[in-house]
């Protein structure tokens, strides 16, 4: 599953995630941990997701490129997004995603993020 996620004042989204992994370390985002940081990789706090993980790429990176001529991008592919979110597979992969996408709108302003898209291509909703 996929999340694109646009910044507009941030094209590659190092702003974006630098402000995230801020916010996480203050303890102002609580619900999710830093599991790695290249690439950029949360995990949900709960055990109950703790199996989920959410990586972010930018823009422009060749893991974003394979994704985009995969067509996982779905209708998100014009604009480009500024960060792709891959939700790992998983018995709550789609509880997972509704947090991820709660955590972007919460604090869209301080993270400068735009808009939120799921593409529903057929390769990514056949999951």
């Amino acid at each position: 599953m996929q999340v694109a996620i646009y910044a507009d004042r941030d094209p590659g989204g190092k702003k974006l995630i630098a402000t995230l992994k801020r916010r996480l370390k203050n303890e102002e985002i609580r619900a999710w941990q830093i599991q790695r940081q290249a690439p950029f990789t949360l995990v949900h706090a709960g055990d109950r997701y703790a199996k989920i993980r959410v990586t972010f790429v930018p823009a422009g990176t060749p893991t974003f490129s394979r994704a985009a001529k995969a067509g996982l991008l779905g209708a998100f592919k014009n604009p480009e997004p500024a960060l792709l979110a891959t939700i790992s597979d998983g018995q709550s992969a789609d509880r997972v995603l509704g947090f991820v996408v709660g955590m972007l709108t919460r604090h869209a302003e301080p993270l400068g993020v735009s808009g939120v898209g799921i593409p529903l291509s057929r390769s990514a909703s056949s999951r």
